[in-house]
Order: structure tokens, then sequence, then C-alpha cells
């Protein structure tokens, strides 16, 4: 039976590895990593590690027969008063000349940057539980980790009364809905305008509370 369990220090390269194989340096449009990049995400996740009061928790699925191998990696912040004044404050500014001028991709970060943040600042006025990121390292899908990762912040819903939220690919939309994930909009890129090819689709959603707390059947693998 696999399990989730916090990232330890020992996980962070391959959870950093399984993120960049799934979904590269950026979820939208998935540019390769830049100069740096790796590092970079790497001494993010150990720096919430090493914060006894972070709000972000970095979880792994393993399974106990070979728990040195992720299987799937996922990254939920929780906001039970929701964001502070200062974080409000920091999603609403643009994004510096430095950071879109790390790749040829500067103006498509420069737009995903303004989608995520004006969609976190609208939800963080108020409490909430967000799930910031989830990847499964690919001989792993369709097992049941990536669920197993959507169920421990829904386990958390049930315990705070919290409302979910998250913005979702196009590959892990269907996850969501099963879990019982509702759209609020859906946003499309056209990745032709940011040197890439096609078109990526994000999708804001919301799962609220239920009497229950459970809006899904836990025996299915997703």
């Amino acid at each position: 039976m696999l399990v989730v369990k916090p990232v330890e220090h020992a996980d962070v390269p391959q959870c950093i590895a399984i993120r960049v194989a799934g979904l590269g340096s950026l979820v939208i449009g998935r540019p390769p990593p830049y100069p740096g990049y790796i590092e970079e995400a790497e001494a993010a996740v150990r720096a919430n590690l090493d914060d006894p009061d972070s709000f972000v928790r970095h979880l792994k699925v393993v399974d106990p027969d070979n728990e040195d191998e992720v299987m799937a990696y996922a990254k939920w912040e929780l906001y039970p008063n929701g964001r502070s004044k200062e974080s409000l404050e920091k999603l609403k500014e643009r994004m510096s000349d430095k950071d879109k001028g790390v790749d040829q991709y500067g103006a498509l970060r420069e737009a995903a940057h303004e989608y995520f943040c004006t969609r976190n600042g609208r939800m963080g006025k108020n409490p909430h539980l967000l799930l910031a990121l989830l990847v499964t390292a690919e001989p792993h899908r369709r097992k049941g980790a990536g669920g197993l990762l959507v169920q421990w912040g829904l386990e958390k819903q049930k315990e705070t009364g919290l409302n979910c939220y998250l913005q979702a690919s196009e590959q892990g939309r269907k996850l969501y809905e099963h879990y019982g994930f509702q759209d609020i909009d859906t946003v499309e890129f056209d990745l032709d305008k940011y040197g890439l090819q096609g078109v990526e689709k994000m999708t804001e959603m919301i799962r609220y509370p239920t009497k229950s707390g459970r809006q899904w059947d836990s025996e299915k693998l997703v």
C-alpha cells in the first residue's frame, strides 16, 4: 500500500527532478529549466523544511518496500487566516526584469506570474488551503499516487472546514474533478505567441467543505 510522508532533505533533489520531468520550469508551456533553476528550486524547498513556522507542506508518496524512491510529489499551502498583508502586497508586484531575463521565455513567465498572482491574491484574502503543485513520476502514473496527495489536503479540509483551491492544467483537471473540485474559470494561453507551440489551458478550481468531508470514492485509483 502506498503512503504519504513529509518530504525530507534527502528527497529534495528527487522531488525537483520529478517536477522538472513533468512540468519543466513552468507549468504553463513547460519550458526547460534555465541555468540555476534547479538550484533555486531545491533551495526554496529546503528553506520551507527548515522553517518550523512555514505554511507550506511538501509531501511525497512512497512504497513502503522502497522508501528511497519518490513516486509523486506535492506542495500544499495552509492559510487558516488567509495570507498575510505582506504576502498579499508581494503578489501585486510586477515580475522583475531580472526574473524575466533568465531565458527566452520571459514574456511567458511574466504572463504566468500575472495569472497565478492575481488568482492567489484574490483567494488569499480568505482562509483556504492551496494545492500549489502536484506531479507524479512517469513510471508511477495511474497507480493512485496523485490521488493520495489530493486526499491529504481533503483530510485537512475535513479538519478545518476551509475551502480547497488550485489552478489545474488540462492533464490534472480530471483528477481534481474526481475529488469534488469545481471549475471557477478557464484561461487559454496561446503558446505560439511565446516561442512555443500549442495552447495551454489553466482552470481555476475550488472544493467546498461538506458535512461528511468526502465527495469522492477513496477506493478508486486515479
